[in-house]
């Protein structure tokens, strides 16, 4: 009798020994066939190892080295990186939801800890709100998805953007110019597949020699500053803001000063601006015939903008003399006829909702050409003039003689100022000051 009662007490042993140890053994169905066991993780770290003790500081860890490495945005055309510190993290939360799915009750000791994969909460900065409204061509919320879910298991930093549908259909053309090719052009053509369909992103700068790249080496110089100014006058026909941009300080046989534009790869010259709308921007460039168009497009036209040229200052031309003994005595020629300089000045009124902002944009000089005038350098034949009787008018030579040799007669007869740009004699250093002189 007592040694059936040994051997039941052992089988009972047995039996007992069996249901404790057996999950330990069998996992999913598994039996040490991998090697590998399952682990609990918040957000990316593996927690099944770790006491409740150092959990805390080891999810911040994790959380601290993730934000080392921005995030991109990326989408078609598109591309935005964010500061991962603008996004916060609740870990106590996360290790409360952690020891609350994995804890077991004390009369299931027998059972195998649970496998849970905890996200860690993830609240976002207002600040990267308003950067992806900023884009004007994302789905905010659900970019925005995108970019907490991704967080909140620390996986990788590359997130793909959710494009707006209604942002694509740019139909309003807000800008263009057209304007005939230079006579003087080499390759235009070779530029129009680099211009046309460019995406210009809101807050993005954009920069014409690096759009251009080593094509820009295949045209002359002529070209290359013909299709900054052709682009340059679109752009102020924008509210974008105008980063970079050279005058040619000569007037070109195409637009009106003020509005042309010079870029140079050698001497770092380039045109650059920002897209400071809301709004997607399309370029469209195109050769007409003997003409380049270039366009831009939106979905929507919401101001109304102008562009005013002004002279400033009128820079009257010097004449210079030179001598000469191939003229005969009182003899002279004109070298060169003589052109007025110009300081001109570019604002842009941009109007919204009736408010009118207005923008000062640039002030260029343009040097006046001087006249140039060879005389003889042979003594001129005195000739006394006749004695005019008394009462007679007699008109004074001085008033008309021209001794400080510039063409005109020292004294001249006053006309009254008119309502217009101020007019001098003069020009300007390199420093942009202005230095009068005498006519």
């Amino acid at each position: 009798m007592k040694k059936n009662i040994t051997i039941t007490v052992s089988l009972i042993g047995i039996f007992i020994l069996a249901v404790v140890c057996l999950p330990n053994f069998i996992i999913n169905g598994k039996v040490f066939a991998s090697g590998e066991t399952k682990s609990s993780t918040i957000g990316s770290v593996k927690v099944s190892d770790i006491n409740s003790a150092n959990l805390l500081p080891t999810v911040e860890q994790a959380i601290l080295d993730w934000q080392q490495t921005e995030i991109t945005v990326k989408g078609t055309d598109v591309t935005k990186t964010i500061d991962p510190k603008q996004l916060i993290f609740d870990t106590t939360a996360a290790i409360s939801q952690f020891e609350m799915l994995t804890k077991k009750p004390w009369y299931a000791f027998w059972k195998n800890d649970k496998v849970v994969h905890i996200p860690i909460p993830v609240t976002v900065n207002d600040t990267v709100i308003q950067e992806l409204n900023e884009m004007g061509i994302l789905d905010t919320n659900k970019t925005l998805q995108k970019i907490i879910i991704q967080a909140s298991y620390l996986k990788e930093h590359e997130v793909e953007a959710v494009i707006n549908a209604d942002a694509l259909q740019m139909k309003e053309r807000i800008s263009f110019q057209m304007e005939d090719l230079p006579a003087n052009e080499q390759g235009v053509a070779k530029l129009i597949p680099l211009l046309n369909d460019v995406t210009l992103i809101p807050n993005q700068s954009f920069s014409l020699l690096s759009l251009l790249g080593e094509q820009a080496g295949t045209v002359n110089d002529a070209s290359l500053d013909f299709v900054a100014s052709i682009l340059y006058s679109v752009i102020l026909q924008t509210e974008y803001e105008i980063l970079e941009r050279h005058s040619q300080q000569i007037k070109p046989s195409y637009l009106q000063l003020g509005i042309e534009a010079d870029i140079n790869a050698a001497l770092a010259k380039d045109l650059q601006f920002i897209n400071r709308s809301n709004q997607l921007g399309k370029m469209k460039a195109t050769i007409e015939g003997n003409q380049l168009k270039i366009e831009l497009f939106t979905a929507e036209k919401d101001k109304d903008i102008t562009v005013r040229v002004s002279k400033d200052k009128i820079v009257k031309p010097r004449t210079i003399y030179r001598y000469s003994d191939n003229l005969k005595a009182g003899q002279e020629r004109v070298e060169q006829e003589g052109k007025e300089g110009v300081r001109v000045e570019v604002h842009r009124s941009i109007v919204e909702n009736g408010a009118t902002e207005e923008q000062f944009i640039s002030r260029d000089y343009y040097a006046p050409k001087n006249r140039i005038i060879t005389r003889s350098s042979q003594e001129p034949i005195t000739v006394t003039p006749p004695t005019k009787n008394a009462g007679q008018s007699v008109s004074d030579p001085d008033l008309e003689m021209d001794l400080d040799g510039n063409g005109l007669h020292d004294i001249t007869p006053s006309t009254p100022e008119e309502d217009g740009p101020e007019i001098v004699y003069g020009y300007y250093d390199k420093g942009g000051n202005f230095i009068q002189t005498s006519p």
